[in-house]
């Protein structure tokens, strides 16, 4: 009888065990957006880590460029600094300021990233770029779609001046 009561409880608890690790993996991570971080991953970083953060960005695109034999115009331009110089810190700074709006913290850290640049090279402004991204990535939805649907780089540059 103990045996048959301990055998029902492993049962038991395997199949509770399952439907948990199940349920684990089927819940969503609102941290990633196309398996990006987003600005609710952001706003859980210290301000030192979001420097170190970028400047990861930035080097994983320079190993990248090292690797490819051709890299499009519009991916350089959409990442060019323009002739100015700012660092970590402060691009930091202009990242967080974009995730205050509730609005932007689906859109991955990259996407803010290359934004504020455009921003920050007069090619375009808050008010139209940040709109233009929101609806990019609710147009993309939960659509199946290239990796060059769901880049941001054409959205920035339609609302950048020529």
């Amino acid at each position: 009888m103990k045996t048959k009561t301990f055998g029902a409880l492993l049962l038991l608890l395997s199949v509770l065990g399952t439907r948990a690790a199940a349920a684990d993996k089927t819940q969503k991570d609102d941290s990633k957006t196309f398996g990006l971080r987003n600005g609710r991953f952001w706003n859980v970083l210290e301000a030192s880590e979001r420097a170190r953060y970028l400047e990861g960005i930035v080097d994983g695109w320079e190993l990248r460029g090292h690797t490819q034999d051709v890299v499009s115009g519009r991916v350089i331009s959409a990442l060019s600094a323009c002739g100015g110089s700012f660092t970590f810190d402060e691009a930091a700074e202009m990242i967080t300021a974009a995730y205050i709006e509730p609005e932007n913290r689906t859109l991955p850290v990259g996407w803010v990233m290359m934004a504020d640049l455009a921003i920050q090279c007069g090619r375009t402004t808050r008010d139209a770029v940040f709109p233009a991204l929101r609806k990019h990535l609710a147009t993309i939805g939960d659509k199946t779609v290239s990796s060059v649907e769901i880049s941001p780089i054409d959205t920035i540059l339609s609302v950048s001046a020529k």
